[in-house]
């Protein structure tokens, strides 16, 4: 009866040494992950912007991320005939996919649409009190594509560089990931 019972005993308890055999379980994907970062594109006119870029949620896709940023220039005065007034601006838009290469470095590629705005005024003023001369507003679209790696320095610290076709120019980035 000692050993029936013994053997039942054991049996038992390397059933349950089986049960936790992680060996046997899927491998396990990166957690999800969001980068914030601070961006500089020095094309014609400088501009600042942020891009947020999550890595999928899915962990059938873990790998996988996307992103999207908007950059802006500061607006700057052009000259022309007073008593008229003038100013340029540009902006830029990028969205695309990302790919994670290793743990910390992944690549990064997309589309572009760089906005150059040209806004002036002839200065003639409608004949009402109070009023203000009329603004015309000029923009044409440049749509291009980009390319870049982000790498992440120790758990949160996030670089990256990349080239952008719209503008003709680098992208530089900076930022956190958690």
């Amino acid at each position: 009866m000692n050993k029936l019972l013994s053997t039942c005993l054991i049996s038992l308890t390397s059933l349950n040494v089986l049960a936790n055999d992680f060996s046997l379980e899927a491998e396990t994907k990166p957690a999800p992950v969001m980068a914030i970062t601070l961006d500089y594109i020095p094309a014609a006119e400088d501009m600042y912007g942020i891009t947020f870029a999550p890595r999928h949620y899915d962990r059938d896709y873990a790998d996988w991320g996307y992103y999207i940023g908007y950059a802006q220039s500061k607006k700057e005065d052009a000259y022309i005939e007073p008593p008229g007034e003038a100013y340029t601006q540009n902006s830029l838009w990028r969205f695309g996919l990302s790919y994670t290469l290793t743990a910390d470095l992944s690549i990064y590629s997309g589309a572009a649409a760089y906005t150059s705005e040209y806004s002036s005024t002839t200065n003639i003023v409608p004949y009402v009190v109070g009023a203000e001369p009329v603004w015309e507003t000029d923009k044409d679209t440049t749509w291009g594509a980009e390319i870049g790696l982000r790498y992440v320095i120790g758990k949160h610290v996030m670089i990256g560089a990349g080239y952008n076709s719209a503008t003709e120019s680098a992208v530089i980035s900076i930022g956190y990931s958690m």
